[in-house]
């Protein structure tokens, strides 16, 4: 981890891999299917809270 207690990109990278595995293991293929719609989604959901959020941040300096 770097100095301000945040995962590295490596680190990410390596945790979803290992989630999605260990998720998917004993998934039927139309469950994966859904599940990667909705995480899909909510990963689309963040980047809009965070872009409004950096906005609004940016606005108030």
């Amino acid at each position: 981890m770097n100095s301000c207690n945040s995962p590295s990109g490596c680190e990410l990278v390596t945790l979803a891999n290992t989630l999605s595995c260990a998720l998917a293991k004993n998934l039927s293929t139309d469950d994966v299917n859904l599940l990667a719609g909705f995480f899909s989604a909510v990963g689309d959901n963040l980047a809009i809270i965070a872009s409004v959020r950096s906005k609004c941040e940016d606005n108030a300096k």
